[in-house]
Protein backbone atom coordinates (compact mmCIF):
# COMPACT_ATOMS: atom_id res chain seq x y z
CA UNK A 1 0.00 0.00 0.00
CA UNK A 2 1.46 3.41 -1.25
CA UNK A 3 2.05 5.96 1.34
CA UNK A 4 -0.39 9.03 1.48
CA UNK A 5 1.86 11.28 3.09
CA UNK A 6 3.61 12.86 -0.14
CA UNK A 7 4.13 16.18 1.47
CA UNK A 8 5.51 14.82 4.92
CA UNK A 9 8.22 12.88 2.85
CA UNK A 10 9.85 15.89 0.67
CA UNK A 11 9.78 17.63 3.87
CA UNK A 12 11.83 15.03 5.33
CA UNK A 13 14.21 14.31 2.37
CA UNK A 14 14.58 18.04 2.10
CA UNK A 15 15.88 18.00 5.39
CA UNK A 16 18.09 15.56 4.87
CA UNK A 17 19.55 16.67 2.15
CA UNK A 18 20.34 20.00 4.03
CA UNK A 19 22.04 17.48 6.89
CA UNK A 20 24.28 15.74 4.38
CA UNK A 21 25.23 19.18 2.60
CA UNK A 22 26.24 20.49 5.91
CA UNK A 23 28.09 17.64 6.87
CA UNK A 24 29.73 17.24 3.58
CA UNK A 25 30.65 20.74 3.84
CA UNK A 26 32.14 20.24 7.32
CA UNK A 27 33.97 17.03 5.55
CA UNK A 28 35.64 18.92 2.78
CA UNK A 29 37.05 22.03 4.96
CA UNK A 30 40.73 20.10 5.66
CA UNK A 31 40.86 18.96 2.03
CA UNK A 32 42.15 20.34 -1.06
CA UNK A 33 39.06 20.47 -3.71
CA UNK A 34 40.56 17.61 -5.87
CA UNK A 35 40.84 14.99 -3.29
CA UNK A 36 37.39 16.10 -1.50
CA UNK A 37 35.63 15.43 -4.70
CA UNK A 38 37.35 12.44 -5.18
CA UNK A 39 35.97 11.10 -1.77
CA UNK A 40 32.43 12.46 -1.58
CA UNK A 41 32.26 11.04 -4.93
CA UNK A 42 33.12 7.35 -3.38
CA UNK A 43 30.19 8.18 -0.55
CA UNK A 44 27.86 8.35 -3.67
CA UNK A 45 26.58 12.55 -3.23
CA UNK A 46 25.53 13.68 -6.72
CA UNK A 47 27.55 15.83 -8.42
CA UNK A 48 25.40 18.63 -7.82
CA UNK A 49 25.79 18.14 -3.94
CA UNK A 50 29.82 17.78 -4.35
CA UNK A 51 29.84 20.71 -5.73
CA UNK A 52 27.80 23.01 -3.93
CA UNK A 53 29.56 21.38 -0.60
CA UNK A 54 33.35 22.37 -2.43
CA UNK A 55 32.15 25.83 -4.00
CA UNK A 56 33.26 24.93 -7.56
CA UNK A 57 30.20 24.48 -10.41
CA UNK A 58 29.08 20.70 -11.82
CA UNK A 59 31.62 20.94 -14.75
CA UNK A 60 34.33 21.40 -12.39
CA UNK A 61 33.70 18.38 -10.50
CA UNK A 62 32.66 16.16 -13.74
CA UNK A 63 36.29 17.14 -15.06
CA UNK A 64 38.11 16.49 -11.64
CA UNK A 65 36.37 12.86 -11.32
CA UNK A 66 37.49 12.09 -15.08
CA UNK A 67 40.96 13.13 -14.35
CA UNK A 68 41.41 11.55 -11.40
CA UNK A 69 40.04 7.90 -13.02
CA UNK A 70 42.27 8.27 -15.96
CA UNK A 71 45.25 8.55 -13.09
CA UNK A 72 44.07 5.54 -11.36
CA UNK A 73 43.99 3.09 -14.28
CA UNK A 74 47.77 4.53 -15.73
CA UNK A 75 49.00 3.11 -11.86
CA UNK A 76 49.98 -0.25 -11.31
CA UNK A 77 48.28 -2.79 -9.67
CA UNK A 78 49.25 -3.86 -6.35
CA UNK A 79 50.23 -7.45 -7.63
CA UNK A 80 52.06 -5.70 -10.69
CA UNK A 81 54.35 -3.39 -9.18
CA UNK A 82 55.42 -6.11 -6.24
CA UNK A 83 56.75 -8.94 -9.10
CA UNK A 84 60.56 -8.53 -8.78
CA UNK A 85 62.55 -8.92 -12.06
CA UNK A 86 64.28 -11.77 -13.38
CA UNK A 87 67.89 -11.69 -13.74
CA UNK A 88 69.15 -14.16 -15.63
CA UNK A 89 72.45 -15.12 -15.42
CA UNK A 90 75.52 -14.96 -17.53
CA UNK A 91 76.95 -18.08 -19.40
CA UNK A 92 79.89 -19.05 -17.77
CA UNK A 93 82.42 -21.21 -19.83
CA UNK A 94 83.31 -24.46 -18.11
CA UNK A 95 86.77 -24.27 -18.44
CA UNK A 96 86.20 -21.65 -16.16
CA UNK A 97 83.97 -23.95 -13.71
CA UNK A 98 86.46 -26.40 -13.36
CA UNK A 99 89.23 -24.86 -12.33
Amino acid sequence: MPLQNDDKDAATNSRLDMIVKLLAGLYVRELNNNDAIVKLDKMGLSREMIAEAVGVTTHNVAQVLYASKKAAEKKPRKGEAAKPEVVEAAAVPATEVAQ
